[in-house]
């Protein structure tokens, strides 16, 4: 557990789902993500506030990514800008705190991520890593996969890099789980698959350790840097999350799926065709 003080009253209510020493720093920010995740939006006011808020957890000069290919948003009214645009595609967005581990200025916070689109309610993990300075972030990257954003537009003409890897599992091992799955398979014979199909979709991998976190149960590891994938290099990223008889992968599969031009058309529908009418 989180060692717990009086200086920062989010402790008590998260209990056992903080790990680590929270610093006043890493407190402010935890505070103001679970306030921010849990906010309406479904107003234009309501949105308005909720990217305020978002827009003070950012150092003036600080930076937003994705898991992959697209360059970081720098600075907080870019970044206040890139969120207006997401609460404008899927107002019902929020999503609840699932762990949380600090390690000084790093915080890895795991989420239950959901929102309705295009009539439908999607559900989906996240890990937001930050590293923090006077409690603000100086960098952010999103860890999720994007793809799933895209299930309910698609549908069945949606690319599934792991489709059919877990259908038939039966072994029993250490259990594991990712973008792709909707529940943890035990197979070691699975996992094997599930990670070949992951190298497979990429060439020239290029990614190093980068920030990380543990506790008395769980460990977050960040691992950055680009891969080639659909003809291109991109800027790519993956957290690795252990925690006993569990691994956990976060990482985007959308730019492996689909190529940037193919991207930014399903964007267009994304944004074009989730959103209800403005209020």
């Amino acid at each position: 557990m989180a060692e717990t003080n009086e200086g920062c009253p989010i402790l008590e209510q998260l209990g056992d789902r903080v790990e680590g020493e929270v610093s006043p720093s890493a407190c402010a920010f935890i505070t103001k993500q679970t306030e921010f995740g849990a906010m309406r939006s479904d107003t234009p006011e309501a949105r308005e506030a909720r990217v305020r808020l978002y827009g003070t957890v950012f150092a003036a000069d600080g930076t937003l990514a994705e898991s992959g290919s697209a360059a970081p948003v720098r600075g907080r009214a870019d970044i206040e800008n890139n969120l207006r645009t997401l609460l404008g595609a899927f107002p019902t967005f929020r999503f609840t705190p699932v762990k949380i581990v600090v390690n000084g200025d790093a915080v890895f916070y795991e989420a239950a991520n959901e929102a309705t689109i295009n009539g439908q309610m999607v559900r989906y993990p996240a890990v937001y890593r930050v590293v923090l300075e006077n409690g603000e972030v100086t960098e952010g990257r999103r860890y999720h996969d994007r793809t799933e954003w895209f299930r309910p537009i698609e549908k069945e003409a949606l690319r599934q890099l792991f489709a059919g890897v877990a259908d038939n599992c039966p072994r029993q091992g250490p259990a594991f789980t990712g973008p792709g799955l909707t529940a943890p398979v035990t197979d070691p014979k699975c996992h094997l698959a599930y990670l070949g199909r992951l190298s497979g979709a990429m060439t020239d991998v290029r990614l190093t350790a980068d920030q990380a976190a543990a506790g008395p149960r769980t460990k977050f590891q960040e691992y950055r840097g680009t891969v080639r994938a659909k003809g291109r290099t991109i800027d790519f990223g993956m957290i690795v999350g252990t925690e006993p008889g569990m691994v956990r992968y976060y990482f985007d599969t959308l730019p492996l799926n689909y190529d940037d031009a193919e991207m930014g058309a399903l964007f267009t529908k994304l944004l074009t065709g989730s959103a209800p009418p403005a209020r």
